[in-house]
């Protein structure tokens, strides 16, 4: 997930942070958001010691393959709970904003996510938004609901390195498909603050008939991450 919500026991200590990363592919929901391009990205965020969170992520984005490259800015809010020594949950809202001319203002949407965690390892996400924008077949917009699932295990391997498995499901009525599945499998190296990920991305074949530039297609992707 972009804004690396996945659910973690909850903070202990007040404490800032963030990360600043680049990858070879910024991948969403199994689609590409910048036509398959490198993206920069960058993250800041506050935890406060009763489990409140806060932060901006951003990156560089170009869904649509013809145009320039631009920005997106995502501000997030949450609240972090633990429920014992094994469980953990956390609720976040996130605003997508996408600045400049392009993709422009039609791109923006709202969204709310509760995650279910376990031993901080498996991770289980619902996302809902009430206003994603649709272009119907007569090439007009609407906005309708969308939601998502996704279920996902990270471990460690030993030695540094640590392997990710998920799958998810994504459903939002569009002209030509409703839905699609989307998951992925990688390996990751820590190096002090920096973190090396290899992923494998996968789709459905309805991602195909989902997305117009074809964002959603299997593919490895890399990414280089400084924490701070």
């Amino acid at each position: 997930a972009a804004l690396l919500l996945g659910c973690a026991a909850a903070a202990q200590a007040a404490d800032f942070g963030g990360f600043i990363a680049l990858t070879s592919d910024y991948v969403y929901r199994g689609a590409s958001q910048t036509s398959h391009d490198p993206a920069l990205q960058a993250d800041v965020h506050y935890y406060s010691a009763r489990g409140w969170l806060a932060g901006l992520w951003g990156t560089s984005v170009r869904p649509d393959p013809g145009k320039v490259t631009d920005v997106e800015l995502d501000p997030y809010l949450g609240y972090t709970r633990a429920l014992g020594d094994e469980w953990s949950t956390r609720l976040a809202a996130v605003y997508h904003a996408y600045l400049g001319s392009n993709p422009g203002s039609r791109y923006r949407y709202s969204e709310l996510a509760g995650t279910l965690a376990y031993h901080s390892q498996v991770f289980f996400t619902v996302a809902v938004s009430p206003d994603t924008e649709v272009q119907t077949v007569d090439n007009s917009a609407v906005r309708r609901a969308a939601a998502s699932g996704d279920l996902s295990w990270h471990g460690s391997l030993g030695h540094a390195l640590s392997a990710n498995i998920g799958v998810g499901y994504y459903r939002l009525q569009r002209p030509f498909s409703s839905g699609y599945g989307y998951g992925s499998a990688g390996l990751g190296y820590e190096w002090g603050r920096m973190h090396l990920d290899l992923s494998l991305i996968g789709v459905s074949g309805a991602a195909h008939d989902f997305f117009y530039y074809r964002e959603a297609s299997n593919r490895l992707v890399g990414t280089v991450l400084w924490q701070f």
